[in-house]
């Protein structure tokens, strides 16, 4: 095999680095209190939204400005209120939005009744699942009396580790003394759990990767599709500072495989995919490809992801055309530090603004 063709076969393995699988989203966060809200917490996912359903009231003559009763807007309080006590993990605060008697049945059929439980269930959520946020997509907001309304949507737990876990709610607020409290809540499994959902756990790929050597160099950008619902990487590959390939992977969920899959098509009129799977702390892809001359290729891939700033690749099993290629090639990847903001230059000590919350809306 000449020089040429075993870096070109190296080069197509190595596209795959960084590859991961993602864990089953059926995981239970604990006591999830579905609540919604309008918008974006921060870091919450791209994609399209769910439109906010239209709200008829007996009432309805006492509008706000911006179209909403002024109850409308006072049970979207409570629910920026939730959002925002549950992001600070602060269980009484959340326990205080709901009436004495109140009642909360999760997907899993826990029951949580009255103050006190649905305070230790809290608590002990967010001892479980430090970090935890929640956002919400409010569906529909209905009122059945002048005191009473019912509230519809979808809720998204997404813990510090692991993938973001949804589910469906409806939400019962009574209004006493001319506040609207929590009477009742009911969550249910959320049948579509969406392609970006399932792609959370390799948002870290996102960025810009390096792996330099003395003859070689290649570079790894990575980004969200403009749909939120795959993660573009482009590769450019460069040999005694000459480009030798340029590469576009596209990865995605599978949702006939149940599995989350990689395509890529190179400069030279190759292409290939991967089929990735999960193995503890390591990821494991499964890759076939074919070459521009119509030899087929394959190989296992495996990364560890080292540190936040690098992931160790290592291809074996690799077989061209026919032929067996023994040895295994290894790669890592360094992550490139962002370019400082304009308004950070002249301050080497400071790469981020002082306030860098947003609101929950």
């Amino acid at each position: 095999m000449s020089s040429r063709t075993t870096f070109r076969v190296v080069i197509s393995l190595a596209l795959l680095i960084l590859a991961g699988a993602i864990p089953g989203l059926n995981g239970g966060t604990g006591l999830g209190l579905a609540r919604a809200q309008v918008g974006t917490e921060p870091g919450s996912r791209p994609g399209p939204q769910n439109p906010l359903s239209a709200v008829s009231r007996p009432d309805a003559a006492n509008v706000s400005p911006r179209g909403q009763s002024e109850d409308e807007e006072a049970i979207r309080a409570v629910d920026e209120a939730f959002v925002r006590g549950y992001n600070k993990g602060d269980s009484k605060a959340l326990a205080a939005l709901f009436t004495e008697d109140a009642e909360v049945v999760e997907a899993d059929g826990a029951r949580y009744r009255g103050h006190d439980p649905i305070e230790q269930g809290l608590a002990d959520t967010f001892a479980a699942s430090k970090g935890a946020k929640i956002a919400f997509e409010i569906e529909a907001i209905r009122f059945l009396s002048p005191d009473v309304a019912e509230e519809e949507g979808r809720s998204v737990v997404t813990p510090e580790e692991g993938a973001p876990v949804s589910r469906l709610y409806t939400v019962l607020y009574v209004k006493r003394d001319g506040r609207w409290f929590i009477s009742g809540v009911r969550e249910e499994p959320d049948p579509l759990v969406r392609p970006h959902d399932r792609l959370k756990d390799l948002e870290w790929m996102v960025g810009e990767w390096v792996d330099e050597r003395p003859d070689s160099v290649v570079r790894v950008d990575c980004h969200w599709s403009e749909d939120g619902n795959f993660l573009i990487r482009s590769f450019t590959v460069k040999r005694q500072g000459k480009p030798v390939m340029t590469v576009t992977q596209r990865v995605g969920w599978d949702p006939l495989a149940k599995q989350l899959r990689s395509w890529e098509f190179d400069s030279e009129g190759g292409f290939g995919e991967g089929r990735w799977s999960r193995d503890g702390d390591r990821w494991v892809v499964k890759y076939t490809g074919v070459r521009p001359e119509g030899t087929t290729a394959s190989s296992t891939n495996v990364t560890s992801r080292e540190r936040p700033d690098l992931v160790r690749w290592v291809s074996t099993d690799r077989i061209i055309g026919d032929e067996s290629v023994p040895e295994e090639v290894a790669y890592v990847l360094v992550r490139v530090p962002p370019a400082p903001s304009p308004k950070s230059k002249g301050h080497a000590t400071s790469h981020t603004s002082p306030n860098t919350e947003r609101s929950p809306r």
